[in-house]
């Protein structure tokens, strides 16, 4: 065979080669969009909570690495306003306003020295066998959990909340439960929402999957989930999650939730209506966990507990309404 004939069939053999690549590149599907966080794992979130991942941002800045952004510790010399919160106001300091109304359980949180937990220290709550939110006890159930609303300080229009949490080892979630969140003005929980308020707690559904439980003004029946299973809780592991919450401009749907496990942003979600007044504000934490739920199929099979620790609440200037 002669040079060009060698050349030309060289030529072929590479016209054939590049025509069946092409091919099966417009016979395979198209390549999946990177998305921001772990997909939905086996648990589809209602079509109420919408699909708005948002942009994928840094995570914010672990308030336990700056100086002074910690909550202190109280000393022995401490107000404790209410009765029955020693643990409590031991644990988060002076820094935050005692509110009465809406406290429940908080015989069931005691502070634990831990040096497995950030600043080692934690603080544990406790869920007996049988018992669930306020709402089943009514009904005949036990009670379990703690919660109260406190205020901080100062209010803010954005606010990262940080915490670690860690459920006990071999933690049966059952259908699900609450955890603190961020909240402002008259915050509604239980079903009743109010006109003046909004609340954002994160919440453990079956299988330890993670949600958004909000409660936005002039909404009915239960909160709202968002980002339904985009990130799981492992027993016996500390989780490090951070909620950002950009309220929205008074008369637009522009406010935002952003979410963060362990320094990985697993969530986002703008067009949210957190007030519809200029007066309502991010006031500070309410610390709300327990079972459910409003029947008995969502009780604690035996007695449980979860663990809290290293509460941290930014301020975030310069983050107008609208941003993640």
């Amino acid at each position: 065979m002669g040079p060009r004939s060698a050349l030309a069939g060289l030529l072929t053999v590479l016209v054939v080669l590049i025509a069946s690549q092409g091919t099966a590149a417009a016979a395979a599907p198209p390549a999946t969009p990177p998305v921001a966080g772990p997909p939905a794992v086996g648990i589809a979130a209602p079509a109420a909570a919408g699909t708005d991942d948002g942009p994928v941002e840094d995570p914010p800045p672990d308030p336990l690495a700056e100086s002074g952004a910690d909550l202190a510790p109280a000393t022995d010399a401490s107000p404790k306003p209410l009765a029955g919160t020693t643990d409590l106001v031991r644990f988060f300091g002076t820094a935050l306003a005692w509110i009465d109304h809406g406290s429940f359980g908080l015989d069931r949180a005691r502070m634990v020295a831990d040096r497995s937990a950030p600043k080692g220290r934690l603080l544990r709550v406790a869920y007996p066998a049988g018992s669930a939110s306020p709402t089943v006890a009514r009904s005949g159930a036990k009670s379990g959990g703690a919660q109260s609303y406190l205020r901080l300080p100062r209010s803010a229009d954005a606010m990262t909340l940080t915490y670690s949490v860690r459920f006990q080892p071999g933690f049966k979630f059952v259908k699900g439960g609450k955890l603190p969140g961020l909240f402002g003005g008259d915050a509604g929980s239980g079903g009743h929402h109010k006109a003046a308020g909004f609340s954002t707690r994160f919440m453990w559904r079956a299988a330890g999957a993670g949600e958004v439980y909000a409660y936005f003004p002039q909404a009915t029946g239960d909160g709202a989930s968002l980002g339904r299973g985009r990130w799981r809780f492992t027993p016996g592991r500390w989780d490090r999650i951070a909620q950002r919450v950009v309220l929205n401009t008074p008369g637009r749907n522009n406010g935002t939730v952003t979410v963060w496990v362990n320094g990985r942003q697993v969530f986002a979600q703008g067009g949210l209506t957190y007030r519809t007044q200029g007066n309502v504000h991010i006031d500070g934490l309410f610390f709300s966990t327990f079972f459910g739920g409003g029947d008995r199929s969502w009780v604690s099979p035996t007695n449980q507990y979860v663990d809290f620790s290293g509460f941290s609440f930014v301020p975030v200037r310069g983050l107008g309404p609208g941003r993640p």
